[in-house]
């Protein structure tokens, strides 16, 4: 999976984004502020991967139980779904 086109990532004077340009889907339009979690998931989405792969760079970057991880991610990866910007 990776995020569709139309997705644009940015930062401005510290604070992440993400814009959805376009029409992407009818849940989601506008800018998504991120924080730094958010935006590593979605700067690893730019590229295909699996949530096994996201799981794995995130337990190499946050010190966290991996159960947690996998769940954070999981629920991340639910909420994008439902947004409709995720080509799988």
């Amino acid at each position: 999976m990776k995020l569709k086109k139309g997705i644009v990532l940015g930062n401005i004077d510290g604070q992440d984004f993400a814009i959805a340009t376009g029409k992407l889907s009818n849940e989601l339009s506008g800018i998504i502020n991120n924080n730094e979690t958010a935006n590593y998931i979605f700067t690893l989405l730019q590229k295909e991967q699996t949530v096994d792969s996201i799981v794995s760079a995130m337990s190499a970057r946050y010190d966290a139980p991996k159960e947690e991880i996998e769940k954070d991610v999981a629920d991340f990866i639910e909420t994008l779904d439902g947004f409709g910007v995720l080509e799988k």
